[in-house]
């Protein structure tokens, strides 16, 4: 492929995630109330376990007191309990109760209907031909990012 028709192509992915990202955060607006707050961090929580606030915004790539305020809101909701560290009392280890756990389940119910609904009319081959794509530009921007590979793990995050 020639130069300019590699770069027409890479700007065509470039429109296609970006109007993505628009619909994601339309999509984001439109779900029951309170169910999007603080989802992100259920859903790190829930794979992590129990972590320090700073692990967790490492893992979340977020500025701590970003994190911070939405661990005390989810606290307050009462979708996450902290508890003093038992190795080092300065810090706080973060968890998910089981209400955060309805929580998040809803939502990924939520999401998983979203794309089986926009992928109805597609073959599982198409499916499996997305997700590879998809983890393929994954890698290649956490390799760009982080300048190195990043394992995959077990819920596809990095």
């Amino acid at each position: 492929m020639s130069d300019s028709a590699h770069e027409e192509t890479i700007a065509d992915v470039l429109r296609q995630l970006a109007a993505i990202a628009v619909i994601r955060r339309q999509l984001v607006r439109q779900l029951p109330q309170g169910l999007g707050a603080g989802g992100v961090v259920l859903a790190a929580l829930a794979h992590c376990g129990e972590i320090r606030l700073r692990a967790l915004a490492d893992h979340l790539d977020c500025d701590l007191s970003v994190v911070s305020r939405q661990v005390a809101h989810l606290e307050q909701q009462g979708a996450v309990t902290r508890r003093a560290n038992p190795d080092d009392r300065r810090s706080s280890l973060i968890s998910i109760t089981a209400q955060g756990r309805t929580r998040i389940d809803a939502l990924v119910q939520v999401h998983t209907d979203l794309l089986d609904t926009a992928t109805a009319d597609w073959t599982p081959q198409e499916l499996t031909a997305l997700t590879g794509s998809l983890e393929r530009l994954r890698r290649g921007l956490a390799r760009r990012v982080h300048g190195a590979e990043v394992p995959v793990e077990a819920d596809g995050s990095a």
